[in-house]
């Protein structure tokens, strides 16, 4: 049974999934159940990953159960099946089919028959399909998990906690050891009093949209005695002290009872694992030292601003920040209800050894659920990018299990690049959730003094984030050899690959001089200006002045050694850097770009390109969408006879090819071609030849068609006819012989 266009097949899936969605709506209707947004976004997910598994693991396991039965235990004797309902071709459906194939040989000509071309073009349109498809749903999926709230809040964190308010005071105003108790009591914990009326103490952060996550943690590294005897980088104390950092150190029964008044004493006791120390350990720059995160003595504010402010006192009275202080960083997390947004928090007041204070405000705001960040459109996309990703994978396992020697090609190790970068984003997102999920279950049994780390799964968030980019690069770089249909992109690639020695050199000798440039700038300027203060950031500064972004760079920061120097200098930064070096930079590119357009006129033109072969490939698919109403436009006659109308058209489509081979022409004598034009003339009189048989081939079809469906007119009609009563029964019994 077939309707139309449609297949058994295809009726069948329809029908399927007519009845599949029917049900699951009758389910939904009576059910009852009416949940919220989330709740049904986590179910349909968790329907999602189940079907997957079904389809990836379980049928993987049921085939090769049948796989291993079938080698194990064979069939002894062959069955074959026999169709059911034969069919029997008719002479209506062999001229059809003969005629189909006519107009095909007549679409395809002469220059479709390399079929080392039509193979190559082939496998190009399969890998744009297939690659483009994947590039574009990365790109879709990388769109939507963005959120633009994360911008405003993380920039409003950063100004709340920097400057003054009215009620609150910002880390800037920290230039005292002592003004840093005044900002703990007043912005951290007045702030998040949540009896502000029974208090009486004004609250700039507390609101039901706004909680604060376990406790605030205050962590000091403290510099040795011997610090300043010229050891390199700073060594920081691990010894255990008493209170008010007296030694030596005694152990009182009463230390873990309690609050832990000792502990503010003792270097950190947490125990971090391998994993925790390679990946969650970083180190914090400050303005004049890097500190470690596994260091440094460790104390814990309350919940409540009573007992907070008890912890205070005690650690203002025994001196708890003092001279020996390298830096004290203040750790806590903020849940946004409302915005669903998680704010980590690291402010860092730092003592430099010139005795100066240097704050510093440090804020990440993230979503560490995955299905939080994507609404409904980021679902969806996310499936169908899943989907197309198992299809990517299929071709390359496919691939590369047929043929192993292909893994020595570059692309395909660049699709397996991506395929594991795939699995590593998996697993990733499954850490953090994972992380996350048993953080949030912390929240419900946390005591007054847990300090519950929400930076892991930040940096699990991060190393996603850069794994997602790399996985967009690398695609990329995957999508440009499937570009390479186009003569440009070959034009290009085929430059770059013959110019890379001298591109390489070029880029070498800008380097030297930019590291030389930059180096003898830092000697002669580093100490009297911030721009030129490192040797790294005085190359990246004179890079970006050499490029135009200037803006942030004055020629007064040249002139330290000297007015004449000075002007040396910036001659060099600006004339040199951006005008020599880049030009023969440009220049050795543009020689081998001739080079290279020479190289592709002197070859000979293939007879179709790209556009062309899609043109015939496909030709079913532009055909359906000619069909279409706002497409087809259907015949216009503009008041023309039909004889007008055909004439026009014949006359227009002449004006258009004669221009085109004028245009060819204009292009084959600026070439210098000369004998070009005669072998011109004859190719095309041989296609003109073979396109006019294939016309009176496809014409003589036509009416032998014509007349079969006439003669099964006329025998309709005399069986039809109903019979005359002036007729003798000896001519009727002869046509009912017949």
């Amino acid at each position: 049974m077939k309707i139309g266009f449609l297949s058994d097949r295809l009726i069948y899936f329809l029908f399927t999934l007519i009845i599949m969605a029917a049900c699951l709506a009758l389910i939904w209707h009576f059910s009852g159940c009416k949940h919220e947004s989330v709740k049904i976004k986590t179910v349909a997910m968790h329907v999602f990953l189940v079907v997957l598994g079904q389809f990836l693991l379980s049928d993987t396991i049921k085939f090769l159960l049948i796989s291993i039965d079938k080698a194990t235990w064979p069939n002894l004797q062959t069955t074959f099946l026999n169709e059911r309902r034969p069919i029997v071709h008719t002479r209506t459906q062999y001229l059809k089919m003969r005629l189909n194939i006519l107009r095909a040989q007549l679409r395809h000509g002469q220059d479709h028959i390399n079929e080392p071309l039509n193979l190559k073009f082939q496998l190009i349109s399969l890998d744009l399909c297939l690659y483009g498809t994947y590039f574009l749903l990365l790109t879709s999926v990388v769109l939507v998990t963005r959120d633009e709230l994360l911008y405003y809040n993380t920039a409003m964190m950063k100004k709340i906690f920097s400057t003054n308010r009215t009620y609150t005071l910002g880390l800037n105003y920290v230039q005292e050891l002592d003004q840093f108790y005044t900002f703990l009591e007043v912005s951290l914990i007045n702030a998040f009093d949540s009896k502000v009326k029974e208090t009486g103490y004004r609250s700039w952060m507390y609101g039901d949209q706004t909680a604060k996550l376990g406790v605030i943690r205050l962590r000091q590294l403290r510099r040795k005695e011997e610090y300043h005897l010229g050891w390199g980088s700073p060594q920081f104390s691990s010894l255990d002290y008493m209170p008010n950092w007296k030694l030596p150190y005694e152990r009182m029964a009463y230390t873990d009872k309690y609050w832990n008044i000792y502990l503010p004493w003792l270097p950190s006791s947490v125990r971090y694992s391998l994993l925790e120390k390679i990946f969650l350990n970083p180190k914090h720059t400050g303005y004049c030292d890097n500190f470690p995160e596994t260091m440094g003595y460790i104390t814990m504010l309350a919940r409540s601003r009573n007992n907070s402010m008890k912890v205070l006192d005690y650690l203002e009275q025994n001196n708890w920040v003092n001279t020996q202080t390298a830096a004290v960083f203040i750790d806590f997390t903020l849940y946004n209800a409302d915005a669903n947004i998680f704010t980590i928090c690291n402010l860092l007041v730092e003592r430099t050894p010139f005795g100066t204070l240097e704050p510093r405000v440090d804020v990440q705001s993230i979503k560490l659920q995955v299905l939080d960040q994507l609404g409904t459109l980021g679902l969806i996309v996310s499936i169908i990018y899943v989907l197309v990703l198992i299809q990517f994978s299929k071709t390359l396992v496919v691939t590369l299990w047929y043929e192993p020697s292909k893994l020595r090609s570059m692309w395909n190790i660049l699709d397996l690049i991506i395929l594991v970068l795939n699995i590593v984003v998996v697993i990733l997102i499954i850490m953090q959730e994972f992380m996350v999920a048993r953080l949030l279950e912390q929240i419900e049994y946390a005591n007054k003094l847990q300090f519950l780390d929400f930076r892991r799964p930040a940096i699990v968030k991060d190393a996603c984030s850069i794994v997602l980019g790399l996985l967009v690069l690398f695609t990329t770089l995957r999508l440009w050899k499937v570009l390479q249909f186009s003569s440009v992109f070959q034009l290009f690639s085929h430059a770059l690959f013959i110019a890379w020695q001298a591109l390489a050199s070029t880029a070498l000798l800008i380097s030297i001089f930019l590291f030389a440039f930059g180096i003898a700038v830092a000697i002669i300027n580093g100490n009297n200006t911030m721009n030129f203060n490192y040797i790294m950031r005085s190359i990246a500064n004179s890079l970006c002045f050499s490029f135009g972004f200037s803006q942030h760079i004055s020629p007064n920061d040249l002139f330290y050694g000297g007015k004449p120097m000075g002007i040396i200098l910036y001659l060099i930064l600006t004339f040199v850097i951006a005008q020599l070096l880049i030009n023969v930079f440009v220049s050795t590119i543009n020689g081998y770009f001739v080079y290279a357009k020479s190289m592709r006129d002197a070859k000979a033109e293939q007879p179709i390109n790209f556009l062309q072969f899609l043109r015939v490939e496909y030709h079913g698919i532009f055909e359906m969408f000619r069909k279409v109403p706002c497409i087809n436009r259907g015949y216009r006659s503009g008041n023309r006879t039909v004889a007008d109308y055909v004439k026009y058209t014949l006359d227009d489509r002449h004006k258009k090819s004669v221009k085109s081979k004028h245009h060819a022409l204009a292009i084959r004598f600026q070439r210098g071609d000369e004998n070009l034009d005669e072998a011109t003339k004859h190719e095309n009189y041989k296609k003109r030849i073979v396109r006019l048989y294939n016309i009176a081939s496809v014409m003589q079809t036509q009416m032998q068609l014509l007349e079969h469906f006439w003669e099964l007119d006329v025998d309709k009609t005399k069986k039809d006819k109903p019979r005359s009563p002036k007729e003798g029964d000896s001519e009727s019994d002869e046509d009912y012989s017949v």
